[in-house]
Order: structure tokens, then sequence, then C-alpha cells
């Protein structure tokens, strides 16, 4: 289960991001759920389906 403010590593460059909150998003004419998220070092935003961050993003230990 992903939470938040919780640093998590993306499995192909290795970073730090931080989940922030949970949203909902829309593909496909349905709503997913969703995780945003950023970067350790900046206050950029990014989005991604649950799914798919469950998949790219491992838990920092």
């Amino acid at each position: 289960m992903i939470q938040k403010d919780k640093t998590y590593l993306h499995y192909k460059n290795k970073q730090s991001y931080i989940v922030k909150d949970f949203c909902k998003i829309q593909e496909n004419d349905i709503w997913i759920d969703a995780v945003i998220y950023k970067p350790d070092d900046c206050d950029e935003l990014f989005v991604r389906s649950l799914f798919e961050f469950e998949q790219k993003f491992s838990l920092k230990k």
C-alpha cells in the first residue's frame, strides 16, 4: 500500500520521490485512483495512476 509523506525510489532512474497526496484521474473515460508525488530535490508535482506507481516505484529503505 502506498503511503503519504513516504519516500519511494523509481525503478529505472533510482531517484527519490515523496508521495504528497491521492486523487482521481480519468483514463479512457473511467475515473481511477492516482498518486500525486514530487522529487525530493524540487517542488514540481507529478501524477500517475496508482497501478502504474505501484509497478514503477518501491519504498525507500
